[in-house]
């Protein structure tokens, strides 16, 4: 083989492993940013209990014998999202916005263990108010954490990041370490 083709040759499969590189980031960049195409169907959340104090509201909810609570800042709305046939990967979800309900966080009782994909991925291991452990996680470097999980509390609860940024990311953090988890011994 002459000199020319082993070159033509080399960046052929130079040019197929760079595309290839390039594909499988496009497709993990799409299931990670298009986690909210979802057709949601709002509840009334009339029944919820929530008591008002000190500019926060007191979230109450219990799932399948685990009690959620949370204490979300007065200037926060939320939802909470019915599961349809559409949407049976979760029990139950939270929608967390500030001005924006387009940019929004939602909170999850899955119907299975909350799971991610390592590539691009780092993590930062956080203290919640009551003392325990929940994860952050960040994709691709970006500053604003793509999800929270609570793996060593209840392996099926978690937090994503639709679109939050800057200090409305940083604020929900900070509300979230707010969060208690207790299962209920029936």
């Amino acid at each position: 083989m002459n000199k020319n083709k082993k070159i033509i040759i080399g960046i052929l499969i130079a040019l197929i492993i760079v595309i290839g590189i390039v594909v499988t980031y496009k497709i993990i960049e799409n299931s990670v940013t298009n986690r909210a195409d979802f057709n949601f169907k709002v509840e009334d959340i009339s029944s919820t209990p929530v008591e008002t104090v000190d500019n926060q509201k007191n979230y109450y909810k219990e799932i399948d014998n685990i009690k959620l609570e949370l204490n979300i800042p007065s200037e926060w709305n939320y939802k909470e999202i019915l599961q349809n046939e559409e949407n049976d990967f979760y029990k139950y979800a939270l929608k967390l916005y500030k001005n924006n309900e387009n940019q929004y966080a939602m909170l999850y009782f899955y119907n299975k263990p909350f799971g991610v994909c390592g590539t691009g991925r780092t993590s930062k291991n956080i203290i919640l108010n009551n003392g325990k452990e929940a994860v952050i996680g960040y994709y691709d470097e970006n500053k604003n954490w793509s999800d929270i999980s609570f793996y060593n509390i209840n392996k099926n609860i978690a937090v994503m990041n639709y679109g939050l940024i800057d200090e409305d990311a940083d604020e929900v953090i900070r509300f979230i370490k707010t969060i208690n988890i207790i299962e209920n011994n029936i």
